[in-house]
């Protein structure tokens, strides 16, 4: 995430993000029109905040900028309506519809699969199907089918085996479908075992026993052991935002073979090594933690928001695929470096995709469990 202070202005539009969004859906009456307008109106602060322009009340400006942008949106709509209208249908506009060769190996993908789908045990085809696509956790699958979890896990690797050898025969191209899927599965093995665990796009909030509240982000797991000398918990995947409660026992989280341990603190701890320090103190092994100055945007996703400013495409895409089933990849390395900035709202994971293909003129290609950005 970013490694910069916040100015006032920036602080402002995070804080009041979801009353403008509300504001500008009046305006719009519509939400992903609004959330288009609200990216605008966070690119034109972006802008104002670089050329130091003094702001004084910043929620009335903000909210005047919105509302600015929100009436010349609707202006060009309507005007682009009345020049389609007067064309009598003549124009010609840019089709939506994937590329004819990308329509066709999506189209090939899809009936390898269907193949492969079709040679399996009902039961286990379903309960595949139930966890890849409608995203049911294997306890929800076991309710659904009146079998055990543990047969559902066998059930479902009884499924990704057999559609392995059949896509190998298709080809490595094809292959690349079950691999996805193959990961997701291998992914979910910690959540078996965890005493408490999200799905991919949940977010949950828990109270530990001492008074402890822990936020859990997308696909993430933690198991909890507290003794009479510390409190430990274990996150076994994903990112948890630990808000500590007063005790005599440290506060411990191991991950990934790292010691987090928090005294009176609010700090999250992801999986893959980074932790945020935004109150209290924490450290790291021995090495003592300084407050984070972006602690608010790099801890957003609690309030169900991402937050960019000038961050790498290809960073953008690996965030955002921790909250949508499936992976996300680029088919231009080129296209890694561009920069992306805005608030993305984690309630609609696919408007994520949606917003950077309207935002900055990209295209992407959905295949079963593949999104590719192009």
């Amino acid at each position: 995430m970013l490694t910069s202070p916040v100015s006032s202005l920036l602080a402002s539009f995070q804080e009041h993000y979801d009353d403008l969004l509300q504001f500008l859906t009046r305006r719009m009456s519509d939400r992903q029109r609004a959330a288009d307008v609200a990216q605008e109106t966070y690119l034109k602060l972006l802008h104002i905040d670089e050329q130091a322009v003094p702001v004084l009340h910043a929620r009335s400006f903000i909210f005047r900028v919105a509302g600015n942008l929100a009436i010349d949106t609707l202006r060009r709509e309507r005007r682009i309506a009345a020049s389609h209208h007067d064309s009598d249908g003549a124009s010609e506009l840019a089709c939506p519809a994937p590329a004819p060769e990308a329509a066709l190996l999506a189209r090939e993908r899809l009936q390898i699969l269907d193949q492969a789908l079709l040679q399996l045990p009902a039961n286990a085809r379903q309960a595949l199907l139930l966890n890849r696509i409608e995203g049911l956790t294997q306890a929800q699958i076991a309710l659904r089918l009146g079998v055990s979890e543990s047969m559902v896990a066998k059930y479902i690797g009884q499924a990704l085996r057999h559609c392995r050898g059949w896509l190998k025969q298709a080809g490595v191209a094809a292959s690349v479908v079950l691999l996805v899927a193959a990961v997701a599965g291998w992914q979910q093995a910690p959540m078996l075992l965890a005493d408490y665990h999200t799905g991919v796009g949940e977010r949950r909030v828990i109270t530990l026993a001492d008074g402890t509240r822990v936020t859990l982000n997308s696909a993430s797991a933690l198991s909890v052991t507290y003794t009479d000398r510390e409190r430990r918990v274990v996150l076994a995947s994903g990112e948890a935002l630990f808000e500590t409660a007063d005790d005599a026992r440290p506060f411990v989280v191991d991950s990934a073979g790292e010691r987090v341990q928090g005294s009176a603190a609010t700090f999250s701890v992801r999986r893959d090594g980074r932790v945020v320090l935004a109150q209290g103190e924490a450290k790291v092994g021995e090495h003592e933690l300084a407050i984070a100055a972006d602690a608010s945007v790099q801890m957003a996703w609690q309030r169900g928001k991402l937050i960019f400013n000038g961050k790498p495409l290809g960073q953008v895409l690996a965030e955002l695929e921790r909250y949508r089933h499936g992976h996300i990849v680029l088919s231009d390395r080129q296209l890694a470096a561009m920069e992306v900035s805005g608030v993305f709202d984690l309630d609609e994971p696919e408007a994520l995709l949606r917003t950077l293909e309207q935002r900055y003129g990209l295209k992407v290609t959905y295949l079963p469990w593949l999104a590719v950005v192009h």
